[in-house]
């Protein structure tokens, strides 16, 4: 028995679960020193529980997969014996990873432990991408200023470049003052300028109520929009 060889063909991917209760028998054949295994058909048929014409399914789909090669044998007499299997299994690890750095000799170099799965009838579960973790409200940078996709956001709303210069100076300051916390200050920013363009027309009427006005409207929105 090999205990490297038959954990390296648990790890395979891409195969059927019967299919890979053959790959895992061929490879518990396996010889250490010569990297063959020749288990009889009727062998094979006790150890996976399956019938012939099934088990000769599957060696053929291992081999497609490139994963075996078979050399029929042949008595003195002409007869034929147990087929010489040659298993070409390669760790998963140099499979992914073009750039790993160190490989492993399947034939040469032995696991001590069974790194096998119990459960021969199922397919291992390939590990899920951890979930993403939710963005977290801040406060706005020290020093912000606004990014080429602030100003940008500035002019497709009709501010000039001294508006949006005015604009991102009353932001910062309002915020930095009131400790305003958002998860996104890009989003907050769109706000900004949407509601400068809303209370804009009571600017020119008022001396300081214009401003007054633009903070009054930014705050009710902002107590429903802060986190």
């Amino acid at each position: 028995m090999s205990h490297y060889m038959t954990a390296l063909a648990m790890k395979q991917k891409g195969l059927k679960p019967a299919t890979k209760i053959v790959l895992y028998w061929l490879a518990d054949h396996h010889n250490g020193e010569t990297g063959a295994c020749f288990p009889s058909l009727k062998t094979l048929e006790a150890e996976c529980e399956m019938n012939r014409s099934t088990i000769v399914r599957h060696l053929s789909a291992l081999e497609e997969a490139g994963l075996i090669s078979r050399i029929r044998r042949t008595r003195d007499n002409g007869s034929q014996t147990s087929t010489t299997y040659l298993l070409k299994l390669t760790p998963v690890a140099e499979r992914n990873s073009p750039c790993c750095k160190t490989q492993q000799d399947p034939v040469a170099k032995r696991d001590p432990h069974n790194l096998g799965s119990n459960n021969l009838g199922n397919e291992p579960i390939g590990s899920e991408d951890p979930k993403p973790k939710a963005k977290r409200s801040c406060s706005l940078p020290d020093g912000w200023v606004p990014s080429d996709r602030n100003i940008e956001d500035a002019m497709k709303r009709g501010f000039s470049t001294e508006e949006t210069n005015h604009e991102a100076e009353q932001f910062r300051n309002y915020h930095h003052a009131k400790g305003s916390t958002f998860k996104d200050w890009d989003a907050a920013w769109r706000t900004w300028l949407g509601n400068a363009k809303k209370f804009a027309r009571s600017r020119p009427t008022r001396a300081n109520g214009g401003h007054n006005a633009l903070m009054a409207g930014f705050a009710s929105y902002a107590a429903g929009f802060e986190d």
